[in-house]
């Protein structure tokens, strides 16, 4: 597969259901031979501030998704509301900005990825 995707989570915590689906599908398009990224939007950067912690049950595929390089963007004005910007940082992700604030869609599809919102 050479397809490229991005998925951009929208949802937090209250529907855990959306994060695995999105961390599953990018695994799975890469494993594939695909590319994917993940951008957290809207409540997703809240997750950010539960999944690093070892005892989470979805801690795992958290840290799966992350040594691979998967998670492309964390919103800068997201992280900020949802008061996850320093957690976002320690994590050392990339906090983006490029759309007034918020992570461009634009972007992504100048480059060539399906986008996916969740």
């Amino acid at each position: 597969m050479s397809e490229k995707v991005a998925i951009f989570l929208l949802a937090g915590p209250e529907m855990p259901c959306r994060m695995i689906h999105t961390f599953i599908w990018a695994l799975d398009i890469v494993e594939q031979g695909g590319e994917a990224k993940i951008v957290l939007e809207g409540e997703a950067p809240r997750w950010l501030l539960v999944l690093p912690d070892p005892e989470h049950g979805r801690h795992k595929l958290y840290q799966r998704v992350k040594e691979l390089g998967l998670i492309d963007a964390v919103c800068k004005a997201c992280a900020i509301q949802a008061q996850a910007l320093d957690a976002a940082a320690e994590e050392g992700l990339p906090i983006v900005y490029d759309a007034s604030g918020h992570v461009s869609l634009a972007a992504y599809v100048e480059r060539g990825y399906h986008v996916v919102m969740l």
